[in-house]
């Protein structure tokens, strides 16, 4: 769930940086297969950023892996990318934070969006639960009040026996520390039974003053009413994938420039001339673009 403020970075990043993660969720929108592959390193983002001459830049780590499991702790990326004029919006899942709890109050500032998600389940199957619980406090504490910071668990079906569990958990060892609420995300990968749609109902009414809301992910409502937009996707909008691969879109297939921009760890990126014409706003890069106020409108000359 992806829900940023408006920025005035002059192009945008969503970053697949890692294929690493310390967890192995069974709801994962991610293949097994896919993971631990090659990692973006400090270089490949300082190639990213001087291609388009260091302009200002909004850098989301979002969509394989977590951020922190794709590096050490001595190679202090983070705090590298944080050097230079950006804002960073990162997904992690709190089992890592490596340098957060050393970055300066400076730094600090440039990261405007956490997406921490809780697994309860494996959390406690590997004993972390304790560990979460004081990094899940750490981001608070250190940057309290100035970023987003969402606090999710997805709801599986096939977990249902731990639901109470998980917010039972949360209640006591997050919340008075933080004041948060938990978003309840629902696993998009498996249907839910009437049976399963009470009780997350049920566990919403009697959890209110702990659990926000249920969410469902819907990226394509925020194009209600807009069949046609402006899009920055290849000329100030890209996804870049952990081998280093760079494309302005990844779900228009009859667009090849669109696909292929070229490869970050082979130094070369292909970059646009002008905005993209586009009739199918549906997709979390679409998302991404429209929530930071950088997805234009089409206008009747």
């Amino acid at each position: 769930m992806i829900n940023f403020s408006k920025t005035d970075c002059e192009v945008i990043f969503f970053i697949s940086s890692s294929g690493h993660c310390t967890l192995n969720c069974q709801y994962c929108i991610v293949s097994p297969i896919a993971k631990h592959k090659p990692s973006l390193s400090y270089e490949d983002y300082d190639f990213l950023l001087s291609a388009f001459n260091y302009k200002k830049a909004f850098l989301t780590f979002s969509g394989l892996g977590d951020f922190f499991a794709g590096y050490a702790c001595n190679d202090k990326l983070l705090d590298r990318i944080l050097d230079h004029d950006v804002e960073v919006a990162l997904d992690v899942n709190g089992v890592l934070l490596h340098e957060f709890s050393t970055l300066s109050e400076e730094k600090l500032n440039k990261i405007v969006y956490v997406n921490l998600t809780m697994h309860y389940h494996q959390l406690k199957k590997y004993g972390m639960l304790e560990q979460w619980s004081r990094n899940a406090i750490l981001l608070h504490t250190r940057i309290p009040g100035h970023p987003i910071i969402l606090q999710g668990y997805i709801v599986s079906p096939s977990l249902m026996d731990e639901w109470q569990a998980a917010v039972d958990y949360y209640s006591a060892s997050i919340y008075p520390h933080t004041g948060q609420k938990l978003l309840l995300i629902k696993d998009i990968n498996q249907v839910f039974t009437m049976e399963q749609e009470d009780r997350l109902r049920k566990l919403l009414c009697e959890h209110s003053g702990i659990v926000s809301a249920l969410h469902s992910e819907d990226f394509s409502a925020v194009f209600t009413g807009r069949g046609n937009v402006l899009c920055p996707a290849g000329k100030s909008y890209f996804r870049i994938w952990n081998d280093g691969a760079v494309q302005g879109c990844p779900n228009l297939p009859d667009v090849p420039y669109l696909l292929d921009g070229g490869n970050i760890k082979e130094r070369r990126i292909n970059i646009a001339d002008d905005p993209f014409c586009c009739a199918t706003p549906r997709y979390c890069d679409c998302n991404v673009i429209a929530s930071l106020g950088k997805m234009g409108e089409i206008t009747e000359n």
